[in-house]
């Protein structure tokens, strides 16, 4: 259970959720030499703004951008993502093919219900995973049971206390351009408002400027965890 495939298996619930919360690890994780999947749950169909294909191209050119190579997508139902036990099933499918060491996941705490909704989802299925007797097949072949070492939830529109904050400086700048990706989703409509859409760039480096100042780094992302969180010694702390 320990021969992990790689290094992080990364969900959101749309299309730039993960981008947006934690490009930054993933752009890090990377650089290091460390492998990183990315899964959509949904196409983002319900967006305001842009076209499924529109988002589609625009993923994959964000992936390309953080140096991701794979990115899948599970075509659950935009703004109805629910945590069912056929849904599960489908993520549990991935766990097991990937074998991540590290999960990560939207908010349990946050605006959109798909969200909130995707936190439970995938939190369940990493632990179900790890059960022999959940049968999964992929590709008409049994699947072997798999339970990643650890999830964590990233922050996203709620400003949250983390658990834990990752120094991202060095990979801040990549971050945005990831972000900014999304061309169809950064636009400035005629009504935006103060709260609209592109405030949400300067709310990003805002939230990443407040969790770096407190390790004395510029930028860091924060994160979420149901469990405390273990290290070898007590240097590796910041």
């Amino acid at each position: 259970m320990n021969n992990f495939n790689i290094d992080i298996l990364a969900f959101g619930a749309h299309p730039d959720d993960v981008e947006c919360a934690a490009a930054g690890v993933i752009i890090r994780t990377i650089k290091k030499g460390g492998s990183v999947v990315l899964v959509d749950l949904t196409k983002g169909e319900m967006g305001s703004y842009g076209t499924v294909e529109i988002r589609k191209e625009e993923a994959f050119t964000a992936a390309q951008l953080m140096g991701v190579k794979i990115r899948e997508q599970l075509n659950l139902p935009d703004g109805k993502i629910s945590n069912t036990l056929q849904n599960q099933q489908k993520v549990i499918q991935l766990i097991r093919k990937y074998k991540p060491k590290i999960v990560l996941a939207n908010a349990f705490n946050d605006k959109h219900p798909d969200h909130r909704n995707a936190a439970e989802l995938v939190a369940d299925a990493c632990f179900i995973s790890g059960l022999k007797m959940n049968v999964t097949r992929l590709n008409e072949k049994e699947q072997e049971h798999w339970r990643p070492m650890a999830v964590y939830h990233y922050i996203q529109d709620y400003f949250i206390q983390p658990s834990f904050v990752v120094d991202i400086s060095d990979c801040f700048t990549a971050k945005m351009d990831a972000i900014k990706a999304y061309k169809s989703q950064f636009v400035i409509p005629e009504n935006e408002s103060p709260n609209g859409i592109i405030a949400l760039l300067d709310q990003i480096k805002a939230t990443n400027q407040i969790f770096g100042r407190a390790i004395n780094k510029r930028y860091a992302e924060g994160f979420i965890t149901n469990r405390y969180v273990g290290v070898e010694n007590i240097e590796s702390l910041i």
